[in-house]
C-alpha cells in the first residue's frame, strides 16, 4: 500500500532531500515522469501550488514521486480525465453545490508535470460539471440533468442533450460502439436540508450518436451509481452503496463486489486489467488483486493509496501510468504514478 501524508513540506529542506535521493530528476518541470538521477541541482522554491507529499522518498513501488497540486484556484474539483491527443489533464470544478444550477462551473487544463495551463479553460455554460468523456473531436460533460458537449481543441460549446427524468448525472463513459453511458446517482437538493436527498431515480442512460436517449438500467438495485468505466465486457459501475459491478451489453447487472465502505466515486481499468476504485468514506484508493484470465472468482481489492481526503472521480494517464485524483475538500489534484502490474 502506498501511504502519504499531504502536508505541504518546508520547501527547501523537503525538495533538497528528494533531489539528493535521486527522486527529482529534472527539477519541478519534469516531476512525475523522470527516471534518471540528475547532477547536483540547486534547491529552489517549488512553483505555487505544487508540493511533493511527505513520504514520497519511501515509495518503493512507483518510480516517480507524487504531485499534489493545490492552492492554484481549483474549486470543488469533481472529476479528472486525460486527453491523450493533446496530452493534458482536464479537471471539472463544480465551484459550488453539486446540485446547484448556478452557472459557476468550469473546466481546467493541467500539464502532466502539474503545471496549470488554463484554470478556466471552459468557463461559462456549466453549472456543476462532474464526469467527462472524449469521443472524436468532442468532450462530453455530465452536468445536473444535461450532457453537454464542447470542442475538444478549443473548448467552444457545441450542444447539449437533456435527460429530463434524471436528477443528478454523475459520470460519462464511452462504449466501444460510440454510445455514451451516463449515470444518475438519484440525488437532489431539497430546500432546508443540509445534505442531498435520495430521489429513487437511480439509472444508467445511453445516448447514441444522434443524441437519442435510452434507458440502459434503472432501479434501486443499481445502488446509486456514480462512476462508470467502459470495458470489453460491458460497463463497470461504482456506486454510493459500496458495490462495484458490471452492466453487460444487454443491460443486466452482474458480478457485484462489495468494497470495505460506501461512497465509491471513481473507477478506472489499467492496461494490466486491474480495477482502481476511489472510496470517499475511507479516504482510500483500492486496486483489484490479480486473477487468472477467465477466472470466475469474485474480485478482491487491496488498498493502494491511503489518506486522500474525499477522492473523487479518478482519471488515468496510460502513457505514464499516472492516476489522477481530484480532492474535493482540499480543492486539489493528486497525481501518482502506479505500478504497471
Amino acid at each position: 500500500m502506498l501511504r502519504f501524508l499531504r502536508r505541504r513540506p518546508p520547501a527547501a529542506s523537503r525538495l533538497g532531500a528528494l533531489v539528493s535521493a535521486g527522486l527529482v530528476a529534472v527539477g519541478m518541470a519534469g516531476l512525475g515522469c523522470a527516471t534518471t538521477p540528475p547532477p547536483a541541482l540547486p534547491v529552489a522554491e517549488p512553483p505555487p501550488g505544487l508540493a511533493v507529499p511527505e513520504g514520497a522518498a519511501a515509495l518503493a513501488l512507483a518510480p516517480s514521486p507524487p504531485i499534489l497540486l493545490r492552492d492554484v484556484g481549483f474549486l470543488a474539483p469533481r472529476s479528472a480525465l486525460h486527453d491523450p491527443e493533446a496530452d493534458v489533464y482536464l479537471v471539472s470544478n463544480s465551484n459550488g453545490g453539486p446540485a446547484d444550477a448556478d452557472g459557476n462551473g468550469f473546466i481546467s487544463r493541467v500539464a502532466p508535470d502539474g503545471t496549470v495551463l488554463a484554470l478556466k479553460w471552459i468557463d461559462g455554460g456549466l453549472d456543476a460539471p462532474k464526469g467527462m468523456a472524449l469521443h472524436a473531436d468532442k468532450l462530453y460533460v455530465a452536468d445536473l440533468n444535461v450532457v453537454r458537449s464542447f470542442d475538444r481543441k478549443s473548448g467552444d460549446a457545441l450542444g447539449k442533450v437533456a435527460i429530463v427524468t434524471a436528477s443528478y448525472l454523475n459520470d460519462v463513459a464511452l462504449g466501444s460502439d460510440g454510445t455514451l453511458y451516463v449515470s444518475d446517482t438519484g440525488l437532489r437538493k431539497v430546500k432546508g436540508a443540509a445534505a442531498l436527498q435520495e430521489t429513487g431515480s437511480d439509472a444508467i442512460y445511453s445516448v447514441d450518436s444522434r443524441g437519442v436517449v435510452g434507458m440502459f438500467g434503472k432501479g434501486a438495485e443499481l445502488g446509486q451509481p456514480t462512476a462508470l468505466s467502459a470495458g470489453s465486457q460491458g460497463i463497470w459501475v461504482a456506486s454510493l452503496s459500496g458495490e462495484l459491478y458490471q452492466m453487460a451489453p444487454d443491460g443486466q447487472r452482474q458480478g457485484a463486489t462489495q468494497l470495505p465502505a460506501g461512497g465509491l466515486e471513481g473507477v478506472i481499468e489499467t492496461e494490466a486489467g486491474r480495477l482502481v476504485v476511489a472510496c470517499s468514506e475511507t479516504s482510500t484508493i483500492y486496486r483489484s488483486k490479480p486473477r487468472a484470465p477467465g477466472a470466475a472468482e469474485a474480485l478482491q481489492f487491496e488498498p493502494l493509496i491511503s489518506d486522500l481526503d474525499a477522492p473523487g472521480d479518478v482519471g488515468y494517464d496510460r502513457q505514464r501510468r499516472q492516476l489522477l485524483v481530484p480532492l474535493l475538500r482540499e480543492n486539489a489534484l493528486y497525481i501518482q504514478q502506479i505500478p504497471a502490474d
